[in-house]
């Protein structure tokens, strides 16, 4: 079962979503992988990809999807309303974080056993490989505050990819902000771009977006040098606090 103090049924309420490979095992190290998962991510929350799918361009088909454009008819047959509404998304090599608002009753859950179960499948098939690709299920923690969701966001959305571009980023003689700005702005397999730049992908909607930029304020998403400079000293100065928040 998910890892969680409460149920995940709870409508409106956001949620910090984290799962992790087996072993450490890297899962998003190839763009075809990681093209895949943003697919299914899509396909999950309104139904199920459409047969023989390796027929066709999953890669284009998940450029697509983040550039904002529609899919063509064939990829996706959708089944039911979404099951979740996504404010943050970032792919980290051996796990993904989510922050998820539920749609539906269970929607989370439900959400998470279709992305992990299809995009397990395709990976084993792919890489011949056998057994569970995630650790257990999934662990999720709620998100109970504006203070919360001002620090989950910064943490999926910059800590969580700069962590990608370069694991001692953080540390003292780093690089300066503006090459991680590059980087961040760069990285396709997360929703910085959606929230802090112009892009409109399907997987973050507009009205999210939207109403994150009300509850926090325009200048949050405009002080981005700002988000980078405290970051590097995120952990050290919030971990004991938000350690339930981060899952790790």
């Amino acid at each position: 079962m998910p890892k969680r103090k409460e149920s995940l049924i709870e409508k409106i309420r956001p949620y910090h979503i984290v799962a992790k490979a087996t072993d450490g095992k890297g899962i998003f190290e190839s763009e075809e992988d990681s093209s895949r998962f943003i697919f299914q991510m899509y396909a999950a929350n309104i139904g199920r990809p459409a047969l023989n799918l390796y027929r066709k361009d999953i890669k284009k088909a998940a450029q697509a999807l983040l550039a904002g454009e529609q899919l063509p008819k064939g990829f996706v047959v959708k089944e039911h309303d979404p099951l979740v509404d996504m404010f943050s998304f970032a792919l980290a090599r051996d796990h993904y974080h989510l922050g998820l608002v539920p749609g539906q009753k269970e929607g989370i859950p439900k959400f998470m056993q279709k992305l992990n179960l299809a995009f397990a499948k395709y990976f084993n098939m792919k890489h011949k490989r056998q057994g569970a690709l995630f650790e257990g299920r999934f662990a999720g923690a709620p998100i109970t505050s504006p203070a919360q969701l001002n620090v989950i966001l910064r943490y999926i959305n910059i800590k969580k990819v700069l962590d990608v571009y370069e694991s001692g980023w953080q540390e003292p003689g780093a690089q300066d902000a503006k090459t991680p700005l590059d980087f961040l702005a760069s990285y396709p397999y997360s929703s910085f771009p959606d929230l802090f730049q112009n892009r409109s992908s399907q997987l973050v909607s507009q009205e999210v977006r939207s109403t994150l930029r009300k509850m926090l304020g325009e200048d949050f998403f405009t002080t981005i040098e700002d988000h980078i400079v405290s970051s590097k000293n995120f952990i050290k100065e919030q971990a004991k606090v938000y350690k339930d928040l981060f899952l790790e």
